[in-house]
């Protein structure tokens, strides 16, 4: 089935559609704000609850602080943002304690994540920043440590073959952990341009541990069912999720059973249409676009 365009659809249409959900997740970064508010974002939430839908956030970005969080949710006339907002950080904090984690945690992350994984009281180790400039010395990076029960990979962009060497040796024991936030292989920085995301070297790691990370940030279905687990949600086929990226957010609602609505800030309705294995249910230019639209139902 080909994605349908929200602004296409008249009013008896758009009454069927919000019937088929009761709960919003979406993601912020590209749909709510790029380096600013993205206008009419906060009203079409606004516009949502006013219709009955809960309204919940859904990010890979654990990299922002707290207050750059609620400054731009407040930025974007969106209140308690960050108090129903679920990042990869927080995940996977709260899956070790599920678990009874004891060990001590080898973060290939940001310093946030780190920041978030010591807050529970779990035991850290980073680094090295920078290697040495003999390769031979690199040996010294190949020995294990007993105390690492845990390797997480999350947006790590001073990821370095120090660190990568370090967690493939931790890896080699089946009993570590291997866990992974953010797993976007591309940022949009430039269009046409090459962006490489962290997710890329996580997946180099994946492959030469030959070991595959349980999956805390998007596209992974632990992800999506933790995210509907904090907001009181049971049923993943009432809820829309809305997102800027495909493989990330059309993915993470086909993994995890949300409808699905791509707004088209990185994407052109060509790209869209294109990808070989994921679509998304419904698609607009922006939220914004559709806060005039959704007014009239």
């Amino acid at each position: 089935m080909e994605p349908i365009n929200l602004m296409s659809m008249n009013t008896s249409e758009l009454k069927v559609f919000l019937d088929t959900f009761d709960h919003v997740f979406s993601d912020c970064d590209g749909v709510i704000w790029t380096k600013k508010p993205i206008p009419g974002a906060g009203e079409f939430f606004e516009r949502m609850q006013q219709l009955g839908k809960t309204v919940h956030f859904v990010s890979n970005n654990s990299m922002r602080t707290k207050q750059n969080y609620e400054d731009l949710f407040e930025a974007a006339n969106i209140k308690q943002g960050f108090e129903k907002l679920t990042v990869p950080s927080t995940a996977i904090a709260e899956y070790l304690k599920s678990i009874n984690f004891n060990k001590t945690v080898y973060c290939v992350t940001c310093p946030e994540t780190m920041n978030v994984l010591q807050s529970y009281g779990f035991t850290c180790k980073y680094g090295p920043e920078v290697g040495t400039d003999l390769y031979t010395n690199y040996i010294q990076y190949l020995e294990d440590d007993e105390d690492v029960g845990a390797v997480a990979f999350d947006s790590d962009f001073n990821v370095n073959l120090p660190k990568m060497y370090q967690a493939i040796t931790y890896l080699a024991r089946p009993d570590v952990l291997f866990i992974s936030g953010a797993t976007d292989r591309y940022v949009p920085l430039k269009p046409g341009s090459l962006n490489l995301g962290t997710g890329i070297f996580t997946d180099i790691v994946s492959e030469e541990a030959n070991r595959e990370p349980t999956q805390l940030g998007k596209p992974g279905k632990l992800f999506g069912e933790f995210a509907m687990k904090r907001a009181g949600v049971t049923d993943p086929s009432r809820v829309l999720f809305i997102g800027d990226m495909i493989e990330q957010d059309v993915g993470l609602g086909r993994a995890t059973g949300f409808k699905t609505l791509l707004v088209l800030t990185n994407n052109t309705p060509e790209d869209m249409k294109a990808h070989q294995t994921l679509k998304p249910d419904y698609y607009a230019d922006s939220l914004g676009s559709l806060v005039p639209v959704f007014n009239n139902v």
